[in-house]
């Protein structure tokens, strides 16, 4: 019954998150990615000696990833306690509903890398499905690991099985590319037996607190990740200080038609959900530009993360429309409208004189320039023809 609640929440706020305008900037992005990966391939000798280096480690780094779900909360502490000897059998259904998703990421990202692996090592892809196995496997493994740390007394053996599981999980994907999936495969599934029996809880109590504050972390990074898409009651925005940024903030003469756009310049500069949302795809969008040194794909990226960024922002039309104040001294809509617009200008046209910048570490001066007037183009289409739309529809 928990676990159906939880996922139906789930499933309401995903609507959100992968809504139509994401979806399409993920198949263009996925899209773009997968021909740059394939011009890549096809550029590589096939003596290339770092491809299999290159694919054991984000094997290897990709591993930890997935946290045991057990959607526990603080009342179980004291509800649940005389029905603590059933929790067992409990944690072990939330080790197989935790599988999913990682096994699921596992078996795109080993279905990815094996025609880096093919051209290296001349193997048949075939192989896949082995390679695939001592993944799950090994990521089994890390599962029982979690599950062995719900318990008391297993701070220390949970910290020397954890490092044990990581550093015999390098060996096991370098023996499984260099000396044979088969062999790979075997030990994986000899580790996850291993590690099945030795995480056993032997009669041990459940540390109840320690179980909470776990499952509390990790739906907080769930929640932090879907707070960037629409609002999340269970986490509490902040405002921070920031105040470099008063000189900007002071630029906004005090008259009536600037009320909304200096609660925007203050709700996109300094509150946690924006500010932080600009500042990251900023910078993200920044790493990326200087490491390409192709110029279609730079174009391709840079309008990517400019629609990203104004996509996110439209939701600071409505941030201020619990405030008495905006009640009590109304301002025209079309004033409101125009705030938006303007501020959404600016912070976009910023961006694209910075990802200009960034462009020229790989390309010429005049493509740089072409590239910030296309950059231009697309933020006037945005700003003038696709937001008044949607902030249309939202006052529907």
């Amino acid at each position: 019954m928990r676990r159906q609640r939880h996922q139906k929440k789930m499933m309401k706020y995903m609507r959100y998150v992968f809504n139509d305008h994401f979806v399409l900037v993920c198949l263009f992005l996925v899209g773009g990615l997968a021909f740059y990966y394939s011009n890549l391939l096809k550029g590589l000798p096939t003596d290339f000696v770092w491809g299999l280096p290159i694919v054991g480690i984000i094997w290897w780094v990709l591993l930890p990833f997935g946290r045991l779900a057990t959607l526990v909360e603080p009342a179980d502490m004291t509800f649940l306690l005389p029905k603590e000897k059933a929790m067992g059998s409990y944690l072990s259904q939330g080790v197989r509903h935790s599988i999913g998703i990682p096994f699921f990421i596992e078996l795109l990202v080993c279905g990815a890398l094996l025609p880096l692996v093919v051209l290296t090592k001349q193997v048949s892809f075939a192989t896949f499905f082995l390679y695939l196995a001592m993944l799950w496997s090994l990521k089994f493994a890390n599962l029982r690991v979690q599950r062995f740390a719900c318990f008391q007394n297993t701070k220390n053996a949970t910290a020397y099985l954890m490092l044990g599981w990581f550093l015999l999980s390098g060996v096991v994907i370098w023996i499984s590319l260099y000396l044979g999936a088969v062999f790979g495969t075997i030990l994986g599934l000899v580790i996850a037996s291993i590690f099945y029996v030795l995480t056993k809880e032997k009669g041990r109590l459940l540390d109840w607190s320690k179980m909470i504050e776990r499952e509390n972390a990790r739906l907080h990074r769930i929640y932090q990740f879907i707070n960037l898409f629409t609002d999340v009651p269970e986490i509490e925005a902040k405002v921070r200080r920031r105040k470099y940024l008063d000189g900007l903030l002071a630029r906004i003469t005090f008259k009536q038609e600037n009320t909304y756009l200096y609660l925007f310049a203050r709700g996109a500069l300094r509150g946690a959900e924006f500010g932080g949302l600009f500042f990251r795809l900023l910078i993200v969008g920044g790493v990326l530009l200087v490491s390409l040194n192709d110029f279609r794909f730079i174009v391709g990226v840079s309008l990517l993360f400019i629609y990203l960024i104004g996509f996110q922002m439209i939701p600071l039309y409505g941030q201020f429309d619990y405030i008495g104040a905006t009640q009590l001294y109304p301002v025209a809509i079309k004033y409101k409208r125009a705030a938006l617009q303007k501020l959404m200008g600016i912070l976009l046209i910023a961006t694209a004189f910075i990802f200009a910048l960034c462009s020229l570490f790989q390309v010429s001066i005049g493509q740089s320039l072409l590239l910030f007037v296309v950059l231009l183009v697309e933020i006037g289409l945005f700003s003038w023809l696709y937001l008044p739309k949607r902030i249309k529809k939202m006052e529907e």
